[in-house]
């Protein structure tokens, strides 16, 4: 056919497999091709959960049209006026019936009056489908805040309320929901919806037919398929089988602005669908390509779910959209009318290509001034007609088909070839009596209308239904005509001659009147050969007498008309026996029962009815008990009386509580079922069946097999929900309603009262889901959902891993977590968790959320940092990721411990004996009680504060780490920048320093001491002892600064203390060190090497250099230098401006002034310079060094 061209593989498409991300709706995995969408929100996905690998795809450029809901003058009506779609309903009232659409998309309102206004199941338009997105279950239902769009394109298919009537309003629906609530799908959930639709396409009453796919890739502009295609086996194996497949051709022509399509409407496989204006020409937005066929897509007003229109609670909202999505289900539908008429035309094996092509063959050309090219629009009305056969019987009296004589019967087959269409046959009566015309298979839309007259055209009889009965004389000649009140089709009826009657009656014997009876229940009836009971139908229906014996004797019940005429004869089984008749409202009935049981129970029944398909049963004013099996018979139980049906002949069964304390049980088939149970009401929906009760108080349902969905609503009370892993109960004031053995049970709390759940495990592995509006517990084969409720309760005692997963709200929340519990609240919501093994809260949706956690009587570890806390310990894990702020108590037992980890950004820690916090952007973390934390830095510019406590503490800092410890007690920083530890709650207290490689420098003074270098600030406030070491490299140094009162300063080749009162500082290894006094008598005293030393004293500092060290002292009011360790020693004295003295004797020397006062002992040369100033004094007699002086 024409679409099977160019299939070139070679593109190469950029193709991402399916990782962990956020997926943002404004970039949904797939696409709807509808340009008036709503903004969509955003959702979460996890890889691994969702299956195969799967594409990333970029969001179209969509054309800007009027606001999503606006208010037009267009409609379906000028769609179907542009097709000559109202010339095929007046004409032939083809409405699509017998057959089923597939509609793959965002899901369908199915309770929108337009599709009957009811449920799911055979008894509704909307027959079936499955979730494919995250859900994954069997509740299909179009839902928001991104949905709509599924519900819209149903509705052009086949909506049937006017004046927005669908293009084929008989038509059946199967929901394929691919489009999750936030708008984004992948192509691997359409893939499985494929799939389905192949395995399903007979499952139904009426076969699946047609697929509608409106969704696609914006970035695609091709008639070849894109490498990373996925769908290609799924459509050739669905072509293969007949289906029709209609696909939406996209709405980028403006960002491409040539001919091609979006993938997948350019698969070979599918039929793409254009969109037009009402006019009937190319929209503008409109992916356009020769071998696809336009159809109208713009402005088009079609059903919407009621969240969409204006929430009143009532399903009948519309509301209009434009785009190729709204096309493709224009063309769908109207595949479904071809479809039908070539059934009536008696085609078979009728296959997708044979439809297209004769779209194709008798469509409207139009010519596109943007391409340059012409294209084909799709005119029902044209490709409808070229298919209707010729008429086959005459139209008139005139002309009627002479049928001949009839004595018995007589089969005819024909058609209504069009709605004005009447077939006239005339016959000869072979015998006296009454006739009879009866179509017995009408088919397409048919319903028959008959109408005969005798030989002078006088009207003998009319009847519109499928049989005709009128009285004849033998060798008179008749006419009838057969027409249509409905559509065209084909029929087969036979006329036949018969009739007759009957009568009889009887003498009433001695009964026992019971009176008016709906249900009444009489034990140990004593029968004594035969007893006689007179009851008055209550209701029209089924009157049914069971009686129940004990023991050898036998007993047989029948049933009697007023005319004592025997109606029923009983039906004896074991110990039972039993009579049913039809009984009409008022009438009266004898029971008859006979046998030698000494006494009887008799159960007499008069609640069962039958309309139709629609089985009903009434209620009495006592305690009614029910039950409903569905199964190959469906059987229903009345107060222990038992009713069997079969698929065939009934399928809709309506329960009726009365006035007691009633209670219905309900059990599913095999297959797949949905169940709602309210309060004093449910309902339960199979593919065979569908199921209602109202006014029970007590409701037991059942799934009976298949993947059944649950769904309990509350009450305006308080209510209580309790779920285990194969039953749910809903329990409120005066109702308790159970569901079993379902795989998804949903309770929703929004009718009011305070609400509360509880959940429990099971021996395998569970997680318990809970945020602020619903929360679950879900394992294997089970999936429990509470909704609304105000607190909630989740037991995992039974075994099994199991795990806590809570979501805040956009309000403040708060979290508290023990080892065996975590509890989460916030406005309007509580969840308890309790014996889980790991849980992990998110706050991700606004307000300021606080987590608090508790530790065990183990040993426990607590992690935090910028995204998350968390505290681990044996049997437990408790996560809280995205707080704006986390407390942790470690007074449990055990020796605990924490780990703090920054951000990117700049981050405070501070540290007491007993706390820890780490603040940073955006979080908070406190850790109380711990024995022992541990901060890691990584970027970003990190200060670490530390606090000492009453007892004794050791501060040790190193470059990259930092500790301060205490009784009982360690707080551990690494990679921070600045560190400062201090000292003011008592003990003697110590820090202690260590260099880098790099330069060093260390300030040390009486109230504080400090170590810095490259990268690092380690500072020490209020220690009584405070030591750094410099053994690491680099060019090290240290400086001392004094108190105001009397300090000392020694120093030694490799290492120097300054001290004073309360305080005392050393620098070891320092190649560096220098002291400055900051009052009072302060005095310097050097120590030499075993090397060769220098000392330079003057009036304001003195300083003794060696090998590899330099120590110096200024301001000090006296310093002293022993040279006592070796090397040859020598001193510069210099002299002040003032008067000085100068002395020297045996090993020592004194040079003295205002101010300042060195003493010298030891060294082998002194030499002092006295040219400085002032009256200086020299006396220096025999030395036992070398003295030399200057300036004197």
């Amino acid at each position: 056919m024409a679409r099977k061209d160019l299939r070139n593989r070679d593109f190469i498409a950029h193709v991402e497999l399916l990782e962990d991300r956020r997926v943002m709706s404004a970039d949904p995995l797939i696409e709807h091709h509808s340009v008036d969408e709503p903004p969509a929100l955003e959702q979460t996905v996890q890889a691994g959960e969702l299956g195969d690998p799967d594409f990333w795809i970029d969001a179209e450029d969509a054309t800007t049209f009027d606001d999503y809901f606006q208010e037009v003058e267009q409609a379906l009506v000028q769609a179907h006026t542009l097709t000559g779609w109202y010339n095929v309903q007046s004409n032939y009232g083809f409405t699509g019936r017998g057959q089923t659409v597939a509609v793959i998309d965002s899901g369908i309102a199915y309770n929108h009056f337009a599709f009957g206004g009811g449920g799911v199941g055979a008894n509704y338009r909307v027959v079936g489908g499955w979730d494919f997105t995250e859900e994954n279950d069997w509740n299909f239902y179009d839902e928001g805040p991104s949905g709509g769009h599924g519900t819209h394109v149903s509705g052009i298919v086949g909506g049937s309320s006017s004046p927005n009537t669908g293009v084929a309003p008989g038509v059946d629906f199967v929901g394929l929901r691919v489009f999750n609530d936030a708008g984004a799908g992948y192509f691997s959930w359409v893939e499985n919806a494929l799939k389905w639709v192949l395995q399903n396409r007979n499952t139904f009453a009426n076969p699946i037919t047609t697929i509608n796919l409106s969704m696609g890739v914006s970035s695609w502009n091709a008639a070849t398929i894109p490498q990373w295609a996925n769908l290609e086996d799924e459509f050739q194996a669905l072509e293969a089988a007949g289906i029709f497949i209609a696909v939406s051709a996209g709405n980028s022509f403006t960002s491409f602005n040539a001919p091609g399509l979006s993938y997948p409407a350019s698969s070979q496989y599918v039929v793409p669908v254009m969109a037009t204006t009402d006019s009937g020409a190319l929209s503008s937005f409109s992916q356009r390509l020769t071998r696809a066929i336009a159809a109208p897509g713009q402005n088009i007003v079609s059903t919407i779910p009621d969240y969409r229109g204006n929430s009143n609670g009532v399903v009948d909202d519309y509301g209009s959209m434009s785009g190729t999505s709204m096309a493709a289900p224009y063309v769908a539908g109207a595949a479904v009318i071809i479809r039908q008429a070539m059934q009536f035309a008696g085609m078979t094996n009728i296959t997708q290509d044979m439809i297209f092509n004769h779209m194709m063959a008798n469509a409207d050309t139009l010519f596109d001034d943007a391409t340059n090219l012409s294209y084909k629009r799709l005119n029902l009305q044209k490709a409808v007609d070229a298919l209707m056969p010729s008429d086959d019987y005459g139209s008139t009296a005139a002309t009627a088909y002479n049928l001949g004589t009839i004595s018995a019967s007589s089969n005819v087959n024909g058609a209504i070839g069009s709605k004005s269409d009447a077939d006239f046959f005339k016959f000869t009566a072979g015998t006296t009596g009454n006739f009879t015309f009866n179509v017995t298979n009408p088919q397409q839309e048919l319903a028959a209308s008959w109408q005969a007259y005798a030989a002078n055209g006088t009207v003998l009889a009319t009847q519109n239904a499928n049989g005709l009965t009128f009285a004849v004389t033998a060798g008179q000649t008749y006419t009838v005509r057969l027409t249509t009140t409905g559509g065209v089709g084909r029929y087969t009826f036979t006329a036949s001659a018969g009739g007759g009657g009957g009568g009889g009656g009887g003498v009433q014997p001695s009964f026992t009147d019971w009176g008016i009876i709906d249900f009444s229940q009489y034990n140990d009836v004593v029968i004594g050969g035969e007893r006689w009971f007179r009851v008055e139908a209550a209701s029209t229906g089924k009157l049914s007498v069971l009686g129940q014996y004990a023991g050898s004797n036998a007993a047989t019940v029948s049933i009697y008309n007023s005319n004592m005429q025997l109606i029923a004869g009983g039906v004896a089984s074991g110990s039972t026996t039993r009579s049913d008749v039809q009984a009409t409202a008022g009438a009266e009935y004898f029971i008859r029962v006979t046998g030698s049981a000494t006494d009887v129970d008799l159960s007499v029944v008069n609640l069962v009815s039958q309309n139709g398909l629609t089985v009903s049963v009434a209620g009495t004013n006592g305690n009614d008990v029910y039950s409903f099996a569905a199964g190959g018979t469906q059987v229903l139980t009345v107060n222990g009386v038992q009713y069997q049906f079969a698929t065939s002949s009934a399928n809709q069964f309506n329960f009726q509580g009365g006035g007691g304390a009633d209670v219905i049980t309900l059990v599913g088939s095999t297959g797949n079922e949905i169940a709602n149970l309210y309060v004093g009401s449910s309902t339960l929906a199979g593919s065979t069946y569908a199921v209602s009760a109202s006014g029970f108080e007590t409701q037991n349902l059942r799934g009976g097999g298949g993947l059944d969905i649950a769904n309990l609503y509350d009450s305006a009370g308080n209510d209580t929900f309790t779920a285990w892993a194969d039953r749910v109960v809903l329990t409120g004031a005066g109702y308790t309603n159970e569901a079993r053995d379902f795989d998804n049970a949903k309770a929703f709390a929004t009718a009011g009262g305070s609400d509360s759940a509880t959940f429990y495990d099971t021996a395998g592995n569970d997680v318990f889901i809970a945020g602020w509006l619903r929360a679950v517990m879900a394992g294997a084969g089970y999936f429990n959902w509470a909704e609304g409720f105000d607190a909630s309760v989740a037991h995992a005692t039974a075994g099994g891993y199991d795990s806590v997963e809570y979501y805040d709200s956009a309000g403040n929340d708060v979290l508290t977590a023990w080892s065996d519990r975590v509890t989460f609240s916030g406005t309007g919501f509580s969840h308890d968790a309790r014996g889980f093994e790991r849980t992990k809260a998110f706050a991700t949706a606004g307000g300021v959320d606080q987590a608090t956690f508790y530790d065990s009587a183990g040993n426990d570890l607590y992690i935090a940092g910028n995204l998350r806390g968390i505290l681990t310990g044996a049997g437990f894990w408790n996560e809280a990721e995205g707080f704006d702020s986390t407390v942790a108590y470690a007074t449990g037992g055990g020796v605990d411990r924490v780990e703090f980890y920054d951000s990117t950004g700049d981050e405070t820690v501070s540290a007491w004996s007993d706390r820890t916090t780490i603040v940073g952007t955006g979080f908070a973390h406190d850790a109380r009680g711990f024995e022992r934390t541990t901060s890691f830095a990584s970027s970003g510019y990190d200060v670490a504060n530390f606090y000492d406590s009453a007892g004794n503490d050791t501060f040790t800092a190193r470059p990259t780490q930092v500790v301060m410890s205490g009784s009982g007690y360690s707080n551990e920083v690494s990679g921070f920048d600045k560190t400062k530890a201090i000292s003011v709650s008592g003990g003697y207290d110590q820090a202690a320093f260590y260099d880098s490689k790099g330069n060093d420098t260390y300030y040390a003074g009486y109230v504080r001491s400090v170590l810095t270098g490259g990268g690092f600030w380690h500072e020490a406030e209020g220690f009584d002892s405070c030591v750094a070491f410099s053994t690491a490299g680099g060019n090290d140094s240290a400086e001392f600064y004094g108190s105001a009162g009397d300090d000392i300063y020694s120093a030694w080749s490799n290492r120097a203390n300054l001290s004073g009162l309360g305080y005392a500082t050393e620098a070891q290894n320092f190649k560096k060190t220098k002291a400055w006094s900051g009052g009072g008598n302060d005095q310097a005293v050097f120590y030499d090497s075993i090397g060769n030393d220098t000392l330079y004293a003057g009036a304001i500092r003195a300083i003794l250099t060696g090998n590899g060290y330099w120590n110096e002292a200024e301001g000090f009011a006296r310093t002293a230098a022993h040279c006592t360790a070796g090397g040859n020693d020598k001193a510069l004295l210099y002299g002040s401006s003032g008067n000085d003295s100068l002395t020297g004797t045996g090993s020592t020397a004194l040079l003295q002034g205002a101010g300042f006062r060195h003493e010298l002992d030891g060294f082998d040369s002194v030499k002092a310079d006295m040219s400085g100033g002032g009256v200086d004094n020299v006396n220096v007699a025999a030395t036992d060094y070398v003295f030399s002086v200057i300036g004197q």
